[in-house]
Order: C-alpha cells, then sequence, then structure tokens
C-alpha cells in the first residue's frame, strides 16, 4: 500500500450519487448520544451514535496513508452533528482560501462519511426507514474523503474556484475536491475497517483487499459501536483535545481517569473529551508549566503518568 496520496480521479468518476440534502434532513432527525451495542441494533435515524467506531475508522485510514485525512474543524466553520471534517491537506488550503476570499462561516452538513455511518444509511434504506436513495458501503462519494455538503453552494462557487473543489451536478449542496493532493479513499476505507476487525477478532479473520462483499458487511454489523477494545491509537497515541464531533474513546477514559485521581475535577469518566474535560487538561498544564492549550500530547501524559 503506498504511503503517498496522489492525484487520481479514475474511481472518482465511478461514484453513486446520492440525494444529498435529503439524506442530511434524515440524519438530523433524532437525538445524539453513543449507542452502547452493535451496529446492527443501533437507533439507524442519526450516524452520531458511531462516533466511537467512526473515529478508529478513520485513524486506522492515517495509519493506512499517513496524512490522508486532515481535520478542518479549526477553520472558520459550522458543522452538521454527525460532520467528520476530514480532508486531503491541499483541499483544506483550499477551504481556507475560500472562506477568506468571502469573509464568512461556510456551514458544512456532512463532510467524510466513515463505512460504519454508510452502513447505518444503507441498514435504514433496506429497512424501508429511509426512502432516500443510499449508495452501499465504500460506494459513496462520501467515503472518498474529497467529499462536502455545504449550506449556500451556488453563493460560495465564486470563492472556490481555483481551489480544487467543484460542484455536483444535479446535487445541489454537494461539492467534491479535484485539485493537486486528491486521492479516492473508499478502498482504504474499507480496509481499515477489515484490519481493525482482524485485529480484535483473530480466530475469525476477514480478507484485508479493500473490496466490500458479504463478510465484511456482516463483520461490521456486528461491530460495536463504541469502537474496538482494541485500539487504532493504542500503539501510536493520537492528540486528544476538544474537537467537533467531540473525540471518543477509551484513550480519553485512561486520560479521565488519571486527572480524576490527581484531583480534577471530572463528574464521570465517560470517554468523551468535552468541555469539563478540556478545563481540567488546562488546570493540569497550567499547573505543571505547561502551554494551557488543552492539548494532550506526549508531554502532558508523561507528566501525567
Amino acid at each position: 500500500m503506498s504511503d503517498s496520496i496522489n492525484d487520481t480521479f479514475d474511481q472518482l468518476d465511478n461514484l453513486v450519487i446520492e440525494p444529498c440534502l435529503e439524506i442530511h434532513e434524515f440524519e438530523e432527525s433524532s437525538p445524539k448520544a453513543s449507542f452502547n451495542g452493535l451496529l446492527k441494533d443501533a437507533p439507524r435515524a442519526n450516524t452520531s451514535v458511531l462516533n466511537a467506531l467512526s473515529q478508529q475508522l478513520i485513524y486506522q485510514i492515517n495509519l493506512i496513508v499517513p496524512n490522508a485525512l486532515v481535520s478542518f474543524d479549526d477553520l472558520d466553520v459550522e458543522l452538521g452533528d454527525a460532520a467528520y471534517p476530514f480532508v486531503p491537506p491541499a483541499a483544506k488550503l483550499g477551504l481556507k482560501k475560500a472562506i477568506e476570499k468571502r469573509g464568512r462561516k461556510l456551514v458544512v452538513n456532512s463532510a467524510y462519511r466513515t463505512l460504519a455511518q454508510q452502513m447505518l444509511l444503507f441498514n435504514a434504506k433496506k429497512m424501508g426507514e429511509n426512502p432516500n436513495p443510499v449508495a452501499a458501503p465504500g460506494k459513496s462519494n462520501h467515503q472518498s474523503g474529497l467529499a462536502l455538503d455545504i449550506d449556500d453552494r451556488d453563493g460560495w462557487l465564486p470563492f472556490l474556484q481555483g481551489t480544487g473543489w467543484e460542484p455536483l451536478a444535479g446535487d445541489p449542496p454537494h461539492i467534491d475536491y479535484r485539485g493537486q493532493g486528491a486521492r479516492d479513499l473508499r478502498k482504504e476505507t474499507i480496509l481499515a475497517f477489515q484490519q481493525l476487525w482482524n485485529k480484535n477478532h483473530p480466530n475469525e479473520k476477514i480478507g484485508e483487499d479493500g473490496g466490500w462483499g458479504p463478510k465484511t458487511e456482516s463483520a461490521l454489523n456486528r461491530s460495536p459501536a463504541t469502537g474496538f477494545a482494541i485500539a487504532p491509537w493504542d500503539n501510536k497515541p493520537r492528540i486528544l483535545r476538544l474537537s467537533r464531533p467531540l473525540m471518543e474513546g477509551s484513550d480519553i477514559r485512561k486520560l479521565q481517569e488519571k486527572l480524576q485521581a490527581g484531583g480534577f475535577a471530572i463528574s464521570v469518566a465517560d470517554g468523551v473529551f468535552g468541555s469539563g474535560t478540556d478545563k481540567a487538561v488546562k488546570e493540569f498544564q497550567k499547573q505543571k508549566n505547561l502551554t494551557a492549550d488543552g492539548l494532550v500530547g506526549s508531554k502532558t501524559l508523561e507528566l501525567m503518568a
């Protein structure tokens, strides 16, 4: 597997197009909370119930192709509840330029959609709960890592011109990145899941080929919405911080437990990096004469041990 990001447009032309506006409205129709159970049993009206599993999948993709997806939640953007703000570095730069040119907030309703999220939408379609066309997992352009659904697309297009972002005909909110550094990540999206499944199920392995089939579908439906016990960041820790959507996982629960043991105010170690955890981290950093930025990297973790 190559670890470089190359221009690839051939796969982009073989994408299944979905009515993004209708799917977004369907997705926003229910309360948001992490689901404690298997994906196949999760409430199907909002994909944010898969937050923890989705974050593991995104992290695993970046282990396969380093720096393939970077967060743009630090830009002047407003994000939908289930929108993962991840695009290639060059695509983020294009968004930054467009936002600076227009001088207003960009509203993003949907961005990168994980394989788990697509499975939930696909299940809802099969059960007759979602009337909109839904691509099979791995077939949606939102798994490519190059797709966004935005408000006021026509108003943004003059500012996006020349940045690599282009409109998708027939789908009013949708834009795709086709500029330098574009790479369709649909294969890696599936491969990331296959690798995580096999790491956690050594006696029930599935093929690691990046292809979608009945064994991969069955395994994904039987995966925990709260993420796998063996997480991709166990061997290569991620930087923990307050983000959108909120970071969630076993590494955050361990962080919260250490903060609690140190006497910092954490009401419950729930594994979600919210504002309370952010405040406690900054208080710890200030106490240890570190930059109180709320970013939990190697130095903060070292002093917390």
